[in-house]
């Protein structure tokens, strides 16, 4: 038998965290939030969860401002992750790796990191100049794809301005880190077989970025 993940209202489908447990749209599973879904109560969450826990990536917002982004497992802080906050009014920001909701260990983020790569015979991701701004370019042999299936293509960010262009999909005034997923159906290069592509990252530094995914 196939498990069919669909969007629930909170009423049917629950969050076990009781300071998000208050309104729920996402997946679902066996009555419980699992897969990538939003839940709102006394603070918010977006990401992923599995068991009506945050588990996976998710970005966490507390009541008074306080917001962390980054890795979850049963509903706690746990894996590399930004914990943005302020001291006495001043911004702070606190980068590292978490256990079982306790900060273990600073790091330095890299420019980017890339979590799903699937369908796909490569990417790049390149810095092309200052700014805040992220350009999504998708080839094939070296060409613009022209074989999406429009109706199935997303490309979606946690912040900013979306426009297309000339066969480029375009977020301006971006805020980093900004975490991005692009899922869209396509052929193979015979265009004899459809395939699902499914791209998420998440872009550290500011600037102006181009992706570019080859088929």
């Amino acid at each position: 038998m196939l498990t069919i993940l669909s969007a629930y209202s909170q009423d049917s489908c629950k969050v076990l965290k009781p300071e998000i447990a208050g309104k729920y749209k996402g997946k679902c599973k066996k009555g419980l939030a699992q897969g990538s879904g939003t839940s709102e109560g006394i603070d918010k969450y977006t990401g992923n969860f599995k068991n009506g826990l945050p588990d996976g990536h998710g970005k966490y917002t507390w009541a008074n401002g306080d917001i962390y982004d980054g890795s979850w497992k049963e509903g706690k802080k746990d894996g590399e992750g930004k914990f943005m906050y302020k001291v006495y009014g001043v911004d702070s920001t606190k980068y590292g790796l978490w256990n079982n909701d306790t900060f273990v260990k600073k790091i330095i983020p890299d420019p980017y990191k890339v979590f799903i790569s699937r369908d796909l015979d490569s990417y790049s991701i390149n810095k092309i100049g200052d700014g805040n701004k992220i350009t999504l370019k998708i080839k094939k042999m070296g060409q613009d794809n022209v074989d999406i299936e429009k109706s199935d293509f997303s490309f979606i960010a946690d912040n900013g301005l979306y426009r297309e262009e000339s066969n480029k999909y375009i977020y301006d005034q971006v805020i980093f880190p900004l975490h991005i997923k692009i899922n869209y159906i396509t052929t193979n290069k015979l265009r004899t077989v459809k395939i699902n592509v499914v791209f998420e990252a998440t872009i550290n530094e500011p600037g102006d970025w181009e992706i570019i995914l080859h088929n």
